[in-house]
C-alpha cells in the first residue's frame, strides 16, 4: 500500500507540475528532487535504519508521506499549488523515501523465520513490482478526476500501509 501510495503520488506531483507550468524542464526537476535527497542521505539513511527499529521508521515514513499528501490535497483544493509548493514537497518526498526504502528492504527477514523467508522474499518482491507498475497506472487514471483525488487516495493507502504495518509488527513483538 506504501509504494502503490509512493508511485501514485510522484506521478500525480508531475503531472500537476506539467499542467502549471507546461515546462518539460519543471517536469525533470520534479524527478532529479525526489532522486538527489535519497542519494544524498544514503549513508544516513542506512545508519537510521541500522540503529533504530525498522518497523517504526518505516511507520514514520509512511506517517509523514501521508502529511504531505494530506498537505497537498488541501493546496489543491483551494488552488494555491505552486510551481515552489511542488518542488519543495518533491525534495521532501526525496527525503523520506531515502529512509523508507532501506528500512522496507530489511524488514522482511526480521518478520519471518528463516524457513520462510525466501518465500516472504519472493512475495514482498511480486507486491513491491505490482505496486511499481499499477502505481502511476491508477495514479493516472484518478489524475482525471483531479489532483486531490490522487492526493486523497494516496494519503489513505499511506495511512493504511501505516497502520496494518505497525499491527504486524506489535503481533509479531507479542509473539
Amino acid at each position: 500500500a506504501g509504494t502503490l501510495g509512493s508511485q501514485m503520488l510522484m506521478v500525480a506531483v508531475g503531472w500537476q507540475m506539467y499542467e502549471l507550468t507546461a515546462s518539460a524542464w519543471d517536469l525533470g526537476l520534479v524527478g532529479l528532487l525526489q532522486f538527489v535527497p535519497a542519494l544524498a542521505l544514503v549513508l544516513v539513511a542506512g545508519h537510521v535504519v541500522d540503529r533504530h527499529h525498522r518497523a517504526r521508521v518505516l511507520a514514520a515514513c509512511l506517517a509523514c508521506q501521508a502529511v504531505v499528501a494530506t498537505l497537498l490535497v488541501a493546496l489543491a483544493v483551494e488552488g494555491v499549488t505552486s510551481r515552489g509548493w511542488l518542488l519543495s514537497i518533491s525534495v521532501a518526498l526525496g527525503a523520506l523515501r531515502a529512509f523508507q526504502m532501506p528500512a522496507q528492504q530489511a524488514l522482511t527477514p526480521s518478520l519471518v523465520p528463516a524457513v520462510l523467508l525466501p518465500r516472504a522474499l519472493a512475495a514482498s518482491s511480486s507486491g513491491m513490482q505490482a505496486a511499481i507498475i499499477a502505481g502511476p497506472a491508477l495514479g493516472g487514471m484518478l489524475y482525471i478526476a483531479g489532483a486531490q483525488v490522487t492526493y486523497a487516495a494516496s494519503a489513505v493507502l499511506f495511512v493504511v500501509a501505516a497502520v496494518v504495518g505497525g499491527v504486524a509488527v506489535s503481533q509479531h513483538d507479542a509473539n
